[in-house]
């Protein structure tokens, strides 16, 4: 499954005779997330996702945020350590296409100031229909998003859930202006 590449370390470590790069994740869905081969929506970059899984203990602002995106460790091989960091990576074999919007005009319906600024992983739905799943990263009223193979109606209302709750209440805000700023599309 598609995972977004947090941050890394820019050394392949040697572990075992082998070289590896450590690294954090955030899957778009971490039960589906698989040890394979993957490849960079914008950089081409192919890589193995040796093994994911543990725990990471993030600090009192980011820990709403870390545990809303299931932020996980990961151990990549040595390729990764010329990955960019925010970097979208799919499994190699499919067809992805991945959107990368700008938002403006988001309104919180509720969504915590303590998620400023930190990717979450979100479901897009118009009219009562979930049109596609990826992450939003939001500064006060602008943000980023990425969408996994989805499709928007430009010019109509989003409203952007996370993909769980938070103390059991729905994080969930409102886009009415969203512009596309580049698409990817890899089929292999």
């Amino acid at each position: 499954m598609t995972f977004m590449l947090l941050e890394h370390s820019p050394r392949p470590l040697k572990l075992r005779g082998n070289k590896i790069t450590a690294a954090t994740v955030i899957p778009l869905s971490k039960e589906r997330l698989a040890a394979c081969d993957y490849v960079g929506t914008k950089s081409g970059l192919t890589m193995k996702l040796i093994n994911c899984g543990g725990y990471i203990s993030a600090a009192p602002e980011a820990k709403d945020a870390f545990y809303l995106s299931d932020v996980t460790p990961a151990t990549l091989d040595e390729a990764a350590s010329g990955a960019q960091d925010g970097e979208v990576f799919v499994p190699i074999h499919g067809t992805w296409r991945i959107h990368r919007l700008q938002a403006a005009g988001i309104k919180p319906l509720h969504w915590p100031d303590s998620l400023d600024s930190y990717w979450i992983t979100v479901s897009f739905v118009q009219n009562h229909l979930v049109r596609g799943c990826g992450w939003l990263r939001q500064t006060g009223t602008t943000g980023e998003m990425i969408l996994v193979n989805g499709e928007l109606d430009y010019g109509r209302p989003l409203t952007i859930t996370a993909m769980k709750t938070l103390r059991k209440a729905t994080v969930e805000c409102e886009c009415r202006d969203f512009a596309l700023v580049e698409v990817n599309s890899i089929s292999t």
